[in-house]
């Protein structure tokens, strides 16, 4: 996908300037561990970085937009409001498979669903595409790279509300070490120097 195209689905479901500034960062990380693994389509990769989180709004635990870092215009708030309406039970990987494939962006689509959390419990990450960006989405807090003990952290504190979902964050959060660890082999890396 060309770039003019990213940026006007990222205009057209008004992607909160955090969240994109959340996603270049993660775009970063993904060019930079790509670049070392051989075979990575980082064309692909790049873009998925890009709009991972394209309709993170719909699923945020808790729903505060008039604290959000930066000023919106009405508009947004209102296409927001719409998009979590139209979303309502539905993750944002969930909603930006479906916004994507309706779109013909199949194989996009399901390079973006496999980010979610806890997909670690439930199959094994098959492509060096979907690894990079699971991982390097959990090296990046807000639109800083932190190390992964300490976004592991904040995450759970920020998302886990309820006992099931701290739970889950507790099963998933060693896979996610061992993830660090095989794409760190991989690039031949450490990750601090991430």
């Amino acid at each position: 996908m060309k770039q003019d195209e990213i940026q006007k689905l990222l205009d057209e479901f008004h992607v909160p300037k955090h969240i994109r500034r959340h996603c270049e960062k993660v775009a970063q990380i993904c060019q930079f561990l790509g670049e070392k693994i051989p075979g990575v389509d980082l064309e692909m990769l790049h873009t998925a970085a890009l709009l991972h989180d394209l309709v993170r709004i719909c699923d945020f635990a808790k729903w505060h937009p008039e604290n959000m870092p930066d000023d919106h215009p009405e508009e947004s708030h209102q296409k927001w409001e719409e998009i979590r309406s139209k979303y309502a039970g539905q993750t944002h990987e969930q909603a930006a498979h479906e916004i994507l494939s309706l779109r013909g962006h199949h194989d996009l689509a399901k390079l973006i669903k496999s980010h979610r959390f806890p997909i670690l419990l439930e199959r094994t990450l098959d492509t060096w595409e979907e690894k990079i960006l699971y991982y390097a989405d959990k090296r990046v807090d807000h639109d800083e790279i932190i190390p992964l003990e300490e976004s592991l952290k904040r995450g759970k504190k920020r998302n886990a509300i309820t006992p099931e979902q701290k739970r889950i964050s507790d099963l998933v959060n060693p896979k996610v070490f061992e993830l660090e660890q095989e794409i760190c082999e991989a690039a031949g890396i450490t990750p601090a120097d991430i």
